[in-house]
This record gives C-alpha cells, sequence and structure tokens, in this order.
C-alpha cells in the first residue's frame, strides 16, 4: 500500500469510529446539529494554536480566500446540513449510506467538466463501491423522496469538495491552516442554520461535551488532515473510493461494541466496498 492510500485508509477509519462516539454523546442530550457545530467549533483554538506555535503563514491571498470561502460553503458546510436534514425524512443509516454516493459523483466530474478519461480500474471501483454502498442502505420503497434526494445532494457537494481542492490546488497548501478556515466557514453556517431552525441547545452532560470535543479533535486533527494528505499523493478518485471504509468501520464497531445488527444488505454491501478498495489497488490511479 502506497503512502497516499494509507493515508487515506487511516483518515476513513478514523471517521468511521465518530459514529459510534456520536451515539454515546447523542444519549447525553446532543443532537445533530450541535455536534456538527462544535465538531468545528471546539477545533478552532486548537488549530489557532498549532498555526501560530509552528509559526505557519495564515494569510492568504485575495484568490485563495475565494477559493476556501467557495470550499467552506459548497465543500463543507451544505454537505453536513443536507445530510442532517435528511434525517427529518429517512432513517439516519440509510441517509449516511446514500451519502457515500459520492466515488461515483468523483468519476464522472473528472470525465465530464474537467475532460479527462478516467482508468477502467478507476471506473470500475467506482461502480462497485457504489453498488455497495446502495446494497448496504437497503433501501426500500417506502423511502421517502425527498429525503433520498436530500441525502443524495449531500453526497454530490461532497463530491464538489473533493473534486474543487484538487483541481485548485488547495490540498497542496498548508493543512492545518485549510483546515482552520473550513472549520471557522463550517461552524459560522451551521451556528446561522441552527439558530434559525431553533435545533442548535447546549443543555447537554459533561459527558457529552467531553465527547463531543474528542470528536472534534479526532475530525479536524487527524481524519482530515490525513484525508488531504492523501488526496495530495493519490488523487480524487482514489481518495474518494477509500473513504467509502468508513461506513464498513462504522459497521463493524457497531457490531462489536454497540450491540447493533449485521444483516445481509450490510454485510452483502460491505464485502463490495472493500473489493472495490482492494481491487483499485491493481494499478496506479492518478486523476487530479
Amino acid at each position: 500500500m502506497t503512502k497516499g492510500r494509507l493515508f487515506l485508509a487511516l483518515s476513513a477509519v478514523t471517521y468511521g469510529i465518530i459514529p459510534a462516539l456520536a451515539a454515546a454523546a447523542y444519549r447525553g442530550g446532543m443532537n445533530g446539529i450541535t455536534l456538527t457545530f462544535l465538531r468545528s467549533a471546539l477545533s478552532l483554538p486548537v488549530l489557532y494554536a498549532v498555526i501560530r506555535a509552528d509559526r505557519r503563514g495564515i494569510r492568504l491571498d485575495r484568490k485563495r480566500i475565494r477559493q476556501v470561502m467557495v470550499l467552506g460553503v459548497f465543500g463543507g458546510a451544505l454537505p453536513i446540513l443536507l445530510l442532517y436534514m435528511s434525517y427529518q425524512y429517512i432513517a439516519t443509516g440509510l441517509a449516511t449510506a446514500l451519502h457515500f454516493v459520492y466515488p461515483l459523483v468523483i468519476v464522472v466530474a473528472t470525465s465530464i467538466i474537467y475532460r479527462q478519461r478516467p482508468a477502467r480500474i478507476t471506473v470500475t471501483a467506482a461502480a462497485i463501491v457504489s453498488a455497495g454502498i446502495f446494497i448496504y442502505a437497503g433501501m426500500g420503497s417506502g423511502a421517502s423522496g425527498a429525503g433520498v434526494a436530500l441525502a443524495l445532494l449531500s453526497g454530490v457537494f461532497y463530491g464538489f469538495y473533493v473534486v474543487y481542492m484538487a483541481r485548485t490546488g488547495m490540498d497542496k497548501l498548508d493543512i492545518v491552516v485549510i483546515t482552520f478556515y473550513v472549520a471557522l466557514i463550517t461552524s459560522a453556517l451551521v451556528l446561522v442554520y441552527g439558530a434559525a431552525s431553533g435545533r442548535l441547545y447546549f443543555n447537554i452532560t459533561p459527558l457529552s461535551w467531553s465527547l463531543a470535543f474528542v470528536i472534534s479533535l479526532a475530525s479536524t486533527l487527524i481524519a482530515a488532515p490525513l484525508f488531504v494528505l492523501g488526496m495530495r499523493y493519490s488523487g480524487a478518485a482514489e481518495a474518494g473510493i477509500y473513504s467509502t471504509l468508513e461506513p464498513v468501520t462504522s459497521m463493524i464497531l457497531g457490531a462489536a461494541a454497540l450491540g447493533e445488527l449485521m444483516d445481509a444488505p450490510k454485510l452483502l454491501g460491505g464485502a463490495l466496498i472493500v473489493f472495490g478498495v482492494l481491487i483499485i489497488q491493481r494499478k496506479k490511479i492518478n486523476i487530479k
């Protein structure tokens, strides 16, 4: 396994652990919007301290400011908000699984928008992991169309995040600085949405606060930087495909630690996801 692929796999596994921590935080009065806000907001002082301690340049030129604003709004805040809005209509497991349609979005975007022809093995792997995600979701005929649309849109916007970062060269910039700005924009927009919708409140237990802090550090200081590093070395297409290890990790951890049911659709879908990730290692992919 190459260095980039290792970073991507570690990022996905770290992200995959977070839902189990979130489930414990919800038992202490936390909800999804509040946790999303805290995940970004609590990381800001830590990220800023790292930037100042290492004397990293935090200033961006006008071009990069515009790019980071686009990245933060359309790639940071919108996918999360759309995903949590979909929870009002469909089960969270189904919504999260549908969100992971973005590997296919990435391949299509790099092929059509940027007129690049991806390697056949990339297309094959993306199709396999996408099929695995839909089987994993176990979507039935009773699923709400609005909920499905919102969840799929969250995946489309996250696919945009990956492609936009790669195509603008932002994955080559200082990872901590970019993570800081994206977290700042995301927390600001989620704060506005949460306050306007009345779904942001902080009457939660000390344990939930502690878990929110752990989730914040794990996602912004470990998972997100590893994902950007992995994309830097392996490209956007592989980044999208490897990130689908996240729901597999969540499924295994949920069964082992929380006693959640591992039914046939989840097992088959998880197997297809892993198979798609394995075949991508047969050839070096470089879609950037």
